[in-house]
């Protein structure tokens, strides 16, 4: 069987995983991969490669990291490599037209959402932000508008009360690698059958960005649990002790309590179990924090009540 001449671009590991399905598949002949540049990371800003990359150089499959994709030049070197197909998933940019116009098959995208909900960025953490009992992997038909393509096949996943953005994605994954291949093969065989996305159930994902993982207290429990919970493993939501980032990787919501003799922000109580905080709706208890430069841990009350003079009735802002 003749192999489908591929052009892959993405840059995540939820990008990468698909890759190394393709990469194990014997229908796919991948002949590049695009991935973003090269950037400095952490506090030493070493460079580090995308796991895209990482594993492109390890198949030895030709990789290209553009500063932009609106160039002629790269176009060219785009055509070179005589291409069928274009798969994006989780690249980090918007594909022009003018390179979605050079694979004669089309280019597709894996896209981590029911379509048309969550279109954008951020559609995995606003599934779970917004409280949703479900989401699923869409693979569409690309076209010059943000993931607006017609659904050539989607697959439904629950989302359970403890999901995190990371247990999630894990989910996704699993159903991803596999429809995206059942895909190819009805590309392959020219028994693509399209379906319009209902513009009227259209939702919006935005960039994540760290400011965003900031808890506001006067936000209701509920919110900021499932915030917590969205924003891990990253951006990790956190408050701020005397301007220090105290990062929150676990949290609950306690319910059937009254917080009318709580200001919002206030500690009601610590204790072995968590720090109690009075929001605009129920109480939030934190139950696993992290120390700037310690492992995460469960709440110790020694460490935070001397370093950081954390009492009953502080009041966080």
């Amino acid at each position: 069987m003749e192999k489908l001449k591929i052009i892959f671009a993405g840059t995540s590991n939820f990008s990468e995983k698909h890759l190394s399905a393709l990469i194990n598949c014997p229908l796919c002949n991948i002949k590049a991969v695009i991935t973003q540049p090269d950037r400095p990371f952490g506090r030493g800003q070493k460079i580090i490669f995308s796991p895209v990359k990482k594993i492109s150089i390890k198949n030895k499959i030709p990789v290209l990291q553009p500063l932009t994709l609106d160039n002629k030049e790269f176009q060219k070197i785009i055509l070179n490599f005589s291409a069928e197909l274009m798969i994006v998933v989780s690249y980090g940019h918007i594909i022009p037209q003018k390179i979605l116009s050079l694979f004669p098959k089309g280019c597709i995208n894996v896209h981590a959402s029911l379509l048309p909900r969550w279109r954008g960025a951020s559609p995995i953490q606003s599934a779970i932000l917004s409280g949703d009992k479900k989401t699923g992997i869409s693979i569409i038909k690309m076209n010059d508008k943000v993931d607006a393509g017609n659904i050539i096949i989607s697959k439904k996943c629950i989302i359970s009360s403890t999901e995190t953005s990371e247990t999630l994605s894990l989910k996704l994954i699993k159903i991803g690698t596999k429809i995206l291949i059942k895909a190819l093969f009805q590309i392959h065989n020219n028994i693509v059958i399209e379906t319009k996305q209902d513009e009227k159930y259209t939702t919006f994902s935005k960039k994540i960005l760290k400011i965003d993982a900031l808890l506001n207290w006067k936000k209701n429990a509920d919110f900021l649990e499932r915030l917590i919970r969205a924003f891990n493993p990253w951006p990790i939501c956190y408050f701020l002790i005397n301007n220090t980032p105290i990062k929150v990787w676990k949290a609950k919501v306690i319910n059937n309590t009254t917080i009318k003799n709580y200001k919002i922000g206030q500690i009601i109580s610590i204790d072995n179990d968590g720090i109690q905080i009075a929001t605009k709706e129920k109480i939030l208890n934190i139950e696993k924090i992290q120390i700037p430069g310690k492992n995460i841990s469960n709440i110790n009350i020694k460490t935070l009540f001397k370093k950081y003079n954390l009492t009953i009735g502080t009041i966080l802002i």
